[in-house]
């Protein structure tokens, strides 16, 4: 039986398998185990940096935990069940250091300013947890898969990139 060189697409089959096995191999070894390679895809998990907590009166709001990074360099964008984009604007945030464990909160308050989303973040728990500063937060709308993401414009990746089922009114209000 005569043999010859091999074809092309033999060649290249063979090439994947091997870059894939090595790529396994050198990730096995340089993971320690339980940690995860970095790879950031929308999606639920227990050590979620986001969350959806009640607020005032048991509406939902979405926690963003602390070490998110310093969201006074982040811009903050949510999607929600219908696929559209909201900005989302800052509304107070008392403590500029990211780093002393206060989570900021994001939450649904309409008013009448045409240029504003309706949606605010702030780390200030009074705007969130109590009436003192307005007539109360209104629930998301619609209820559903809520994806919030918060991107550093400093360092230009995002912090954030995760779901967040809320349950709420199937109609604005």
């Amino acid at each position: 039986m005569k043999r010859g060189p091999i074809s092309t697409g033999t060649a290249t089959i063979l090439a994947v398998t091997i870059a894939a096995v090595m790529m396994t191999a050198v990730t096995a070894v340089l993971l320690s185990p339980g940690e995860t390679a970095g790879i950031t895809v929308p999606g639920r998990s227990a050590a979620s940096p986001v969350e959806a907590v009640a607020g005032y009166n048991g509406t939902l709001v979405i926690r963003v935990a602390a070490d998110a990074g310093n969201l006074t360099e982040c811009r903050v964008y949510l999607t929600d069940p219908r696929g559209v984009l909201h900005n989302v604007n800052t509304a107070v945030f008392a403590n500029r250091t990211p780093g002393d464990g206060r989570p900021a909160y994001i939450f649904y308050l309409p008013i009448e300013d045409p240029a504003a989303s309706g949606y605010w973040i702030t780390d200030e728990p009074d705007l969130v947890f109590t009436d003192a500063h307005h007539s109360g937060i209104r629930p998301f709308s619609p209820g559903g898969d809520w994806r919030v993401v918060v991107y550093d414009q400093a360092q230009r990746k995002n912090r954030v990139d995760r779901v967040v089922p809320i349950s709420g009114p199937s109609s604005p209000a």
